[in-house]
């Protein structure tokens, strides 16, 4: 049986810091499924995710470029700086492991731990060397198998952990690469990382690509959230549950 339904409804009957909308959708009523979840990092998302993004799954982040998008993925970082059972791999090529610490402080979220590492594509491409713990550096964008290495490397020190992954953003190796390449790339990366019992988080600019390949990459994933970039809010569209989710920072 398949219908559509729309409704508003706010979270903790504050409709200034999260209103959920339910879009108007065609879908299948399915029976009830127990999912195992990570937290978001935002407990009014994870209240309306029912616990947060499903674990384990590879997370599609879709949205203009912006501090709004980064800090879902910031916040999705942070969550195993709070727990010695999770660990963080932080993929970024845009720009250095110590501008994003930077930026996430500016908004009160600390990425400094024990329990995060940053595969740094970008340094190296603009002669920035800084020794930074807690690294590993990797000659560019460019260098995919390299990235695979150090994505394993990671794993095999962290056992019995739950794996958090970050790729900032994955709309700079498609720029960097050969279109085939990234693909070929990603789906060995998200079959490995979901094998793995690992969540991942891949933010893609939605004004850099075109339709057919943004349609690509999503097929490889198991969970789509578009970011709607506002002046006075994050609006998060999840379409596979036909929502839309208001939050004001």
């Amino acid at each position: 049986m398949s219908f559509t339904k729309e409704e508003e409804m706010d979270a903790d009957g504050d409709d200034s810091i999260l209103r959920i909308v339910k879009l108007p959708v065609m879908y299948h009523r399915l029976s009830p499924i127990k999912r195992t979840t990570l937290s978001s990092g935002i407990d009014e998302l994870d209240r309306a995710l029912d616990g947060g993004y499903s674990n384990p799954s590879n997370v599609m982040l879709l949205g203009p470029g912006g501090i709004r998008k980064d800090m879902l993925a910031y916040r999705f970082a942070q969550c195993s700086l709070k727990s010695e059972d999770e660990f963080t791999i932080f993929i970024t090529a845009d720009v250095a492991p110590a501008s994003i610490k930077e930026k996430a402080a500016a908004h009160g979220i600390d990425l400094s731990g024990e329990n995060i590492a940053f595969i740094d594509c970008y340094s190296s491409t603009i002669g920035l060397f800084s020794g930074e713990m807690g690294v590993i550096r990797i000659a560019g964008p460019q260098c995919l198998e390299d990235i695979s290495f150090a994505i394993n490397e990671i794993m095999s020190r962290t056992p019995g952990k739950k794996i958090r992954t970050v790729f900032h953003s994955l709309s700079t190796f498609l720029l960097f690469n050969p279109r085939s390449s990234v693909l070929k790339f990603l789906q060995v990366i998200t079959g490995r990382l979901r094998n793995a019992g690992a969540t991942s988080m891949f933010l893609v600019e939605d004004n850099a690509h075109d339709k057919q390949l943004i349609s690509t990459v999503e097929r490889l994933m198991d969970e789509k959230y578009a970011v709607l970039d506002r002046e006075s809010a994050l609006e998060l569209e999840i379409p596979s549950l036909g929502l839309l989710i208001k939050k004001h920072f």
